[in-house]
C-alpha cells in the first residue's frame, strides 16, 4: 500500500517540477493544469480504493486494485521513455507544451513520473502476490447458490456483461493507435503511433496488451469482488493515459483539439471503470435468481404430483425423491454449462467470420486513394494479398465454431489464427505510410477496412479465450497439469528454428534502383513498421507452443495447427509479395521457417498419437 501511494504521489507531483527543460536557457516548459489534475486523480484513485479496502479487511480486493493499475502502469512507464528519446513529439501536454523549435531534454518531472509509474508497477506485482495468497483461503470464490461456486466471473455475470467488458478493452487497445490529438500548431506535431518513436509504439502495444490481460484474468477469476477490483484498477490507470490526453487537448486552446483516439479511448476506459464497479451487484442479482429458481424446483420435487405426503424411509437411507432431485440438479447444471459453451462458441464464430469477411473486403478494395495524375502502377500495395489470405483463413476456421460437433476441437485453432490479420495489416500499414509521402496519395477504403479487421481480430482472440474458459469448467484439475513431452522437445525445437528463420530474409532481389533488396527480418530494426511483423510472429509462435505444452492433447494439437497456419501465411509472402522487386529468389528464411513448421506439425501428430494409445 505504501509503495502504491508513493508511486501515485510521484506521478501526481511530476508536472510541478517540469517535464522537460530547454537546452537554450534551461527553463522549464509548463504544461496543462487541467490535464495534470486529471492525471493526479486517476493515479491516486486506485491507491485510495486499495487503502479503503484494506481498512475494511478486504485484502484480496485491495491487492486486485493495485494489480490492475500496476500492470497498466508498466505500459505507461515505457511511454514515459519517449521523454528522453523524442521529447518534442511526446505530446505530453500535462507535463509541457513545446513553444519553440529549441531542443528539449528530460527535466526533473520526467524522472519523477517514470519513477512513479515503475513504483506503481512494483505495487501491482505485490498486489498479484496478495491475491494469490488470498485465493488459497477457504471460501474464496464462494456464492449463496452452489451452482455459482468456483465458476469464472465471466460465467457468473453472464454473456452480455462479459462481452461489454471485453469489447471495451478491445476498443481501448485500438484507440491507442489512433490519433490522440488534432493539431494546427506547427510546434505540436502528431505522428501516427506506429510511425512515431519506438518507445511510443512499444508502450502503446504493451498498454493495450496489459488492459486485455487484466480483463481476461478478471473474467477468469472465481471471485467477482477481486475481478471487479482488478478491472476498476486497470480502468483508472487507462484513464490516466487517454483521459489525460483528452482533457489536456480540450483545454489547450484553439489550435489543438482531442483526436479520435483520446475520445474513444476515454469512453472505453470509463466503461471499464463502471463495469468493474457493477461486477459484484450483477453477480449478486444472478446469484439470488439462481437460488430462487433452485429453491422453487426443490420444493416441487419434495412432494408428489397429487400433494400426498412423502412416505417415510429407513434410518440412514436416501429417499428416491432426494436422489431424483440431485440427479435433476446435476443434469440442469450440465445443460447450463453446455449452453454457456455453445453461446461462447457461437459468439466467437460469428465475430470471426465477420472480421474475416471485413479483411477480405479490405484486401479487394483500393488501399490507396489516388488522384488521376498519380502513377498507379508504381504504387501497388502487395501486402493486401496477405490480408486476403488471412481473412479467408479466419473465415474458414471460424465457421466451424457455429457447429457444436466441431466447436470445441476448432476453438484453439481460431485462438491463434486471428493473429494472422494484424500481422498482414502491418504490411499494409507500412506501404500506406510510405506511399502517403507521394503528393496526391491518400488512405483508401481498403486500408481502413484492414485496420478495422485488425482491431476486430483482437476481439476474436478475446472471445476465443472466454470460450476456452467455459470449456475448462468441465475439467477435473485435481490431478494437476500434464506436460506433453513431444510438444516440449519437438515443438520447442521447431519454435526456436522458426525464430532463427524469421531473422533470415524470406526472399531477396533487386529493387527499382538496381540495389540489392531483402525482405524484412527480425534483426533489421531499421525497417520501421515492417519489423513489427516478424516480431509479432515470434511472440505468437513461442506463446502457442508454450500454451500447447500444458494443454489437453487434442487442444494442444489444435493450438499447434493454428500456429502452423499463421506461419504459412508468412511463407505466402514469398509468392504473393515478391513482385515488388526483380530477379527475386527465396531466401534462407523461407526454408528455415518451413522446417520449423514441419517440426511443430510433428509435435502435434505425436501428441495425438500418445492420446490415442
Amino acid at each position: 500500500m505504501i509503495v502504491a501511494l508513493a508511486g501515485a504521489v510521484a506521478v501526481a507531483a511530476a508536472p510541478l517540477l517540469g517535464g522537460v527543460t530547454s537546452t537554450a536557457d534551461g527553463e522549464w516548459a509548463s504544461g496543462s493544469s487541467p490535464g495534470a489534475v486529471w492525471a493526479a486523480v486517476c493515479v491516486i484513485a486506485p491507491a485510495l480504493l486499495a487503502l479503503v479496502s484494506l481498512l475494511a479487511r478486504r485484502v484480496a480486493v485491495a491487492g486486485a486494485v493495485l494489480a490492475g493499475s500496476g500492470v497498466v502502469a508498466l505500459g505507461a512507464a515505457v511511454i514515459d521513455a519517449q521523454l528522453w528519446t523524442d521529447a518534442v513529439d511526446a505530446n505530453r501536454l500535462e507535463l509541457f507544451r513545446p513553444e519553440t523549435a529549441v531542443d528539449l531534454v528530460a527535466g526533473p518531472g520526467a524522472y519523477l513520473v517514470l519513477a512513479g509509474h515503475l513504483t506503481m508497477a512494483l505495487a501491482g506485482l505485490l498486489g498479484i502476490f496478495t491475491v494469490h495468497r488470498a485465493s488459497l483461503a477457504d471460501g474464496y470464490g464462494g456464492a449463496r447458490s452452489s451452482e455459482q461456486v468456483g465458476r469464472p466471473t465471466g460465467a457468473r455475470i453472464g454473456f452480455a456483461a462479459s462481452a461489454l467488458v471485453a469489447m471495451a478493452a478491445v476498443v481501448f487497445g485500438g484507440a491507442l493507435f489512433a490519433p490522440a490529438l488534432i493539431s494546427s500548431d506547427p510546434m505540436v506535431l502528431v505522428p501516427t503511433v506506429l510511425d512515431a518513436d519506438v518507445t511510443a509504439s512499444t508502450g502503446a502495444g504493451i498498454l493495450a496488451a496489459a488492459v486485455l490481460l487484466v480483463v481476461a484474468s478478471a473474467l477468469a477469476s472465481i471471485a467477482p469482488p477481486v475481478a471487479g477490483a482488478g478491472i476498476v484498477g486497470a480502468g483508472f490507470a487507462a484513464l490516466g493515459v487517454v483521459g489525460t490526453r483528452f482533457v489536456s487537448a480540450l483545454t489547450a486552446g484553439d489550435r489543438i483539439e482531442p483526436g479520435i483516439g483520446s475520445v474513444v479511448g476515454t469512453i472505453a476506459a470509463a466503461i471499464l471503470v463502471l463495469a468493474g464497479v457493477a461486477v459484484v451487484p450483477v453477480d449478486r442479482v444472478r446469484d439470488r435468481r439462481i437460488l430462487r429458481d433452485l429453491g422453487g424446483s426443490s420444493g416441487l420435487a419434495a412432494s408428489d404430483a397429487d400433494g400426498a405426503a412423502t412416505p417415510p424411509t429407513k434410518k440412514g437411507a436416501v429417499h428416491p425423491s432426494a436422489k431424483g432431485v440431485a440427479k435433476a440438479a446435476m443434469r440442469a447444471e450440465a445443460a447450463a454449462a453446455a449452453q454457456r459453451r455453445t453461446r461462447w462458441h457461437m459468439a466467437t464464430g460469428i465475430v470471426g467470420v465477420t472480421v474475416g469477411v471485413l479483411a477480405a473486403c479490405g484486401a479487394l478494395l483500393p488501399a490507396l486513394d489516388l488522384d488521376e495524375a498519380t502513377d498507379t502502377a508504381s504504387l501497388q500495395v502487395y501486402a493486401t494479398r496477405l490480408v486476403l489470405v488471412a481473412g479467408v483463413l479466419l473465415v474458414v476456421s471460424s465457421v466451424w465454431l457455429l457447429f457444436s460437433e466441431f466447436a470445441a476441437a476448432v476453438r484453439p485453432v481460431v485462438g491463434v489464427v486471428w493473429t494472422a490479420i494484424p500481422f498482414a495489416a502491418i504490411g499494409v500499414t507500412a506501404s500506406v505510410v510510405t506511399a502517403g509521402e507521394v503528393p496526391g496519395v491518400g488512405i483508401g477504403i481498403g486500408a481502413l477496412l484492414a485496420w478495422v479487421a485488425a482491431v476486430g481480430a483482437v476481439g476474436v482472440g478475446a472471445f476465443a479465450g472466454f470460450a476456452g474458459s467455459a470449456e475448462r469448467e468441465e475439467i477435473d484439475e485435481s490431478e494437476g497439469q500434464v506436460v506433453h513431452k513431444p510438444v516440449l522437445f519437438v515443438g520447442g525445437l521447431g519454435a526456436l528454428i522458426v525464430v532463427v528463420g524469421l531473422a533470415l530474409p524470406l526472399y531477396a532481389g533487386v529493387d527499382v534502383r538496381g540495389d540489392e533488396y531483402v525482405s524484412v527480418t527480425l534483426v533489421d530494426y531499421s525497417r520501421g513498421l515492417e519489423w513489427w511483423g516478424p516480431a509479432m510472429l515470434v511472440i505468437v509462435t513461442l506463446v502457442s507452443v508454450g500454451v500447447a505444452v500444458g494443454s489437453r492433447p487434442m487442444r494442444s494439437a489444435a493450438t499447434l495447427v493454428g500456429s502452423m497456419a499463421v506461419l504459412v501465411v508468412y511463407l505466402a509472402g514469398w509468392p504473393l509479395t515478391s513482385a515488388r522487386v526483380e530477379q527475386v529468389q527465396p531466401g534462407m528464411g523461407f526454408y528455415t521457417v518451413g522446417l520449423g513448421i514441419v517440426l511443430i506439425g510433428a509435435a502435434a501428430i505425436l501428441t495425438v498419437r500418445v492420446k490415442s494409445r
